[in-house]
């Protein structure tokens, strides 16, 4: 195999297959692990995330919470390795696609099958709240993925805090974590108090592109696009680009699409009973927001 399809740092006890996938954060491998022969996934962090030793522990810590969560719609972790200047995760291998791959062919999603997968991340986000406290922070189309058997899998499920130093602040931060399309607003302004309902709006913000083949603010470049998530911009309803969806669907997106945490749904269990009304198209609650006080442009 070449140099160009090797990770790049030493990984005893794999033999290198192949390169799944590549971006700015990290390269993931597919290998087989020797002592236990099993094939894996092997997500190395790119050398410019491996930090001080401060960030290690960091690392160290949120890779234990991600070896803990131990559920059917969470990619698992197995292992994780921190030393001579590299850091990498040991993984569960799913052989799948993930939903960046599929609106990238397809642009857009049948409703019902978009909420469908919707409900999948929320049942596992749920879990991962509920139970550890964990957030995601990176909610996304290419962190959704579906395996061989059609199981909705999320990837990457305690990575995303792992080098972030967040400070209180009302200014958009230098220092974040996450993909502008998604972002919640307190994700950009730097909170370091954040919650389930950051990643609600990022659910909500994939779901908006699921169904329409559009991110919220599209043709924007990244800094002007996280403005927009924290300013009065709204993304146009969905039923310009899909006429026939139901008034309920708008009304969950407007609602998970809050800019304010408080006007949000306050946990999953909210989304999860919404989720379900709307399959069994029964009406759901409106609550009034404020002017602007949407991502989402309702009517």
């Amino acid at each position: 195999m070449s140099e160009m399809n090797q990770p790049g740092v030493n990984l005893p006890n794999f033999e290198i297959i192949s390169l799944l996938g590549k971006g700015g954060m990290a390269a993931v491998w597919k290998a087989r692990q020797i002592s236990l022969d099993r094939m894996v996934a092997v997500k190395v962090l790119a050398a410019t995330f491996v930090g001080t030793e401060e960030d290690m522990k960091q690392f160290r810590q949120e890779a234990r919470t991600a070896a803990q969560l131990k559920h059917p719609n969470i990619v698992q972790v197995y292992d994780a390795n921190f030393s001579n200047g590299s850091c990498y995760f040991v993984m569960e291998l799913v052989e799948g696609y993930t939903m960046g791959d599929l609106v990238q062919r397809k642009k857009t999603l049948p409703v019902e099958d978009a909420l469908i997968i919707a409900e999948s991340v929320a049942v596992a986000l749920d879990y991962a709240w509920n139970f550890h406290e964990v957030v995601h922070c990176d909610i996304k189309p290419d962190n959704i993925m579906v395996d061989s058997d059609g199981t909705v899998k999320v990837t990457d499920l305690g990575l995303c805090k792992t080098f972030s130093r967040m400070k209180e602040t009302t200014q958009i931060s230098d220092d974040i974590w996450g993909t502008p399309a998604y972002m919640s607003p307190e994700q950009i302004y730097g909170t370091t108090r954040l919650d389930c309902r950051s990643d609600i709006y990022s659910l909500g913000a994939t779901l908006y592109h699921l169904i329409t083949g559009r991110m919220l603010f599209i043709g924007l470049d990244d800094e002007n696009m996280m403005r927009a998530h924290v300013g009065q911009n709204q993304a146009p309803d969905p039923r310009i680009f899909v006429p026939h969806i139901k008034m309920s669907v708008v009304t969950l997106l407007e609602r998970m699409l809050a800019k304010a945490p408080e006007n949000r749904y306050q946990d999953w269990k909210e989304v999860l009973r919404d989720l379900q009304l709307i399959h069994n198209n029964q009406p759901i609650d409106w609550v009034a927001l404020p002017p602007f006080g949407s991502s989402l442009q309702k009517g």
